[in-house]
């Protein structure tokens, strides 16, 4: 564009060079001050001849023509056409020609009046003479002005010219500049190429795994020091050789060539662009091994390249075996620790059955009024330990999802006043003074999940009472937001020793204890107020705790409850005396004083029961006659309950679909599961608890036709030779020396020694007999080894354990 208009801009100026040197301007200012001097000619010839009358008046005459013809070319000619177009020299020009042309015919005339006229030809030239200089001096202002235009354009199209020739002389300085940033560029860009091409080889030569690439055929063009570390290859061995011979085993070779046939075909492609896919490769020796394989395309110029990236993953899978095998041992150990924790218990709890059931026989006694306290107080105190023992289940149920809410209507000062009740002795104990209250409106009767409520409770007045003495424990209640549901607020407060201010964010966790100067016997297992937390946040509360040591300590909950109004009192006495009587039940236990004890809750209740000491006879026995209610306990020798239920349910007998309720010390969730999938119709946990019996009779039983007639037959009663206590006292020492004086032969049959020792053992601890419990344990477990020689060891130190154990009596 520089170009082009710099040509313009020439052309222009030479063409102005070429009018400058052709133009007459010169010629007009001559003829214009010519015009002026031959004027005086003639005024000076006609002056002339006024004063010399012998002057020949030719010289007049010449001079007039020579000056006509001077206005007749300013007049007419194209040279000074421009002039005429301006007034101020057309104007008096026009009149020295019309001037001129009136004395034509004074010149052209005789001589004699020429000269006749000479003073009035003189007048009239000194006229004119005005006017011509007015010509004269009106051109040459004219030209003037058209000169320095003339000039002023030559000069601006120079300026032009200059200027163009400048832009162009910048613009072929930037282009200068820009060549050289992009030599500079291309320069860098090589030096990046080449930097990214070192960097790309050290990377391809330093990967750990193989890249191999070929083309479309195949045939490999590059093989990296790893591919050549894996295949044991050289890259000049198998350059320009088909891969599928060098690294594909031969078992592979078909789906490969038939691969590549596809690729060559039509472009079609399984593998290429899809991920890395784990594929089988061979080494030059012949070795498989498992690789993962990735392959995308690129292109080289022209020409269609396949990279193939492989990784030798035999050392990964090794490992994935090893962590698989360590996860098999971990659900294998987790496994173990669900069937101990089952099986610790059903330990516990059998001796526990024992100690509650004998308390429920106890209350149907004659007591004081003293006793009576005292019995509820122990028995209170026996559900708690019950309580404990559950606590520790769950923890489990909770890390498994597996634990649900049981709401149920719940008198709130009811609930607070059992707990104080039962800790009153506890708290009296350490000189701690315990109450309860409500702050401001009670909220009374609400649905709450009152057993988690409780055993929150528990375990937080527990722990103000053993870190507290001479003190004041205190539990407020208050409702703090109202609504369906409505939101309290609960306080356990207390002025104990306190905690420090840096335990307190971890006092809620798992086997989490705390120092206290309140007594070196004070200690735990730092599981209860985790177990607090897991409570509170299954019930969509929050816990929290506020304490400065020294001083004391303030617990604190904010949970949902649902307020109902009072609930409408049953006129009966609950469900005891809704319950049938007269029923036919079968009981089916291999525990001597569980089964003592069911059965006298039983009779007491007015039913006839049939006792089968295993599953076994419980099924012979179904087979006969019907039964109203079957209670089944579940591990039991022979024959365990749960084949039993199948064996019954599945039979053709009078009992196929007879009410069978699993009777049993395993309370966990996946056990009742298990229960109901082997066709059991509920649970009923031990210790037998006579309310839960009554409703299991109530809900199977009361308001159906009677599977049994009795026809006016009364009851089986036990006879009271000897009180329960004393028979159930003999019994037991009759069965354990019998099992001593079996196990003195050293039986061959190790598992009858287990299940034998095992009955025992949970007889034992009833009869406070804690060591026995312990020697029988082991003995039980050194036969479940099948080792003789512990075996052997374990049944000696059980009869010393025997011998040397205290008169038996059942525990509170």
């Amino acid at each position: 564009m520089c170009l082009l208009a710099i040509a313009v801009l020439v052309r222009e100026v030479v063409k102005e060079l070429k009018f400058l040197s052709s133009a007459s301007s010169d010629n007009v200012h001559w003829t214009l001050s010519q015009a002026e001097v031959e004027f005086l000619e003639f005024r000076n010839a006609v002056n002339w001849a006024r004063t010399a009358p012998e002057t020949p008046l030719s010289s007049v005459i010449v001079e007039f023509d020579v000056f006509y013809s001077r206005t007749s070319t300013l007049a007419n000619g194209s040279l000074y056409s421009s002039l005429r177009e301006d007034p101020a020299f057309d104007a008096p020009l026009t009149e020295v020609r019309d001037r001129l042309n009136a004395m034509i015919p004074l010149i052209d005339g005789p001589r004699d009046e020429l000269r006749a006229n000479l003073d009035d030809l003189a007048a009239q030239a000194d006229e004119m003479r005005v006017l011509v200089r007015k010509i004269a001096t009106t051109g040459l202002q004219h030209f003037a002005l058209e000169s320095d235009e003339l000039r002023t354009s030559v000069a601006v199209t120079l300026l032009r010219l200059a200027v163009l020739t400048g832009l162009l002389l910048l613009a072929l300085a930037a282009l200068l500049m820009h060549a050289r940033r992009t030599a500079q560029q291309t320069e860098k860009r090589g030096k990046e190429l080449a930097i990214a091409y070192a960097r790309l080889n050290t990377i391809l030569n330093t990967s750990l795994d193989a890249v191999v690439v070929t083309d479309t055929t195949g045939r490999i063009q590059n093989f990296n020091p790893a591919a050549e570390r894996i295949f044991d290859c050289r890259l000049k061995d198998v350059r320009g050789k088909r891969v599928g011979d060098i690294i594909v085993p031969e078992h592979l070779r078909d789906a490969h060539e038939a691969g590549m046939a596809r690729f060559a075909a039509d472009g079609e492609h399984r593998v290429i662009g899809q991920g890395r896919v784990k594929l089988e490769a061979m080494r030059s020796n012949g070795e498989t091994f498992p690789v993962e394989l990735a392959i995308e395309t690129a292109h080289a110029g022209d020409e269609q390249l396949m990279v193939a990236f492989l990784r030798d993953i035999s050392h990964r899978l090794a490992a994935e075996n090893e962590l698989v095998q360590a996860r098999d041992k971990a659900l294998a150990g987790e496994q173990a620790k669900a069937e101990f924790l089952a099986m610790m218990t059903h330990e516990i709890r059998t001796p526990l059955n024992g100690i509650l059931g004998n308390l429920s026989l106890m209350e149907d006694t004659k007591l004081s009024s003293d006793q009576s306290r005292y019995m509820r107080n122990m028995k209170i105190s026996g559900e708690l330990l019950m309580r404990h023992v559950d606590a520790v289940l769950d923890v489990a149920r909770f890390e498994s999802g597996a634990d649900k809410a049981q709401e149920d209507v719940t008198h709130l000062g009811h609930l607070f006043q059992d707990i104080v009740d039962s800790q009153t002795s506890a708290a009296h104990a350490h000189g701690n003074a315990l109450q309860w209250g409500w702050v401001g409106t009670p909220e009374e009767w609400v649905e709450v999940d009152s057993s988690r409520l409780q055993q929150i409770l528990l375990n937080l007045v527990g722990n103000a009472i053993k870190f507290t003495r001479e003190g004041r424990i205190s539990i407020e209640a208050e409702v703090i937001e109202q609504g369906e549901p409505a939101k309290i607020e609960i306080r356990v407060s207390d002025t104990g020793s306190g905690i420090a201010e840096g335990d307190l964010a971890r006092i809620f966790e798992d086997f989490q204890t705390v120092s206290h100067q309140v007594s070196d016997s004070v200690g735990g297992t730092g599981l209860g107020l985790g177990i607090v937390r897991r409570f509170v946040q299954a019930m969509d509360g929050v816990i929290g705790v506020e304490s400065t040591l020294g001083e004391g300590s303030t617990f604190w909950l904010r949970i949902p409850v649902l307020p109902v109004e009072r609930p409408v009192e049953d006129s009966g006495a609950g469900p005891e005396s809704e319950a049938p009587s007269d029923l036919e039940i079968l009981l089916v236990e291999d525990n001597d004083i569980n089964m003592q004890l069911a059965y006298e809750v039983l009779v007491g209740m007015g039913h006839h029961v049939t006792e089968a000491r295993n599953g076994q006879e419980a099924v012979d026995i179904t087979a006969k006659r019907p039964f109203d209610l079957i209670l089944m306990d579940i591990r039991m020798p022979v024959m365990d309950g749960l084949t039993a239920t199948k064996m019954i349910r599945e039979g053709d007998g009078p009992n196929w679909n007879a009410p069978i309720v699993a009777f049993s010390a395993n309370v966990l969730p996946e056990a009742k599961d298990r229960f109901a999938a082997a066709g059991m119709s509920d649970f009923l946990g031990k210790p037998l608890q006579r309310t839960e019996l009554a409703q299991i009779i109530v809900r199977f039983c009361a308001g159906r036709d009677r599977r049994v007639k009795l026809d006016g037959a009364t009851p089986l009663l036990v006879e009271q030779k000897e009180s329960p206590m004393e028979k159930l006292r003999n019994r037991y020492m009759s069965e354990t020396s019998s099992l001593f004086e079996w196990l003195a032969g050293l039986p061959e049959d190790t598992h009858a020694i287990a299940d034998r020792a095992h009955q025992i053992a949970g007889s034992a601890a009833a009869f406070g007999q804690p060591g026995v419990r312990e020697a029988l344990l082991l003995v039980e477990q050194a036969a479940e080894a099948g080792d003789r020689e512990d075996l052997v060891v374990a049944i000696s130190e059980a009869q010393a354990a025997w011998k040397a154990a205290p008169e038996p009596s059942l525990v509170g």
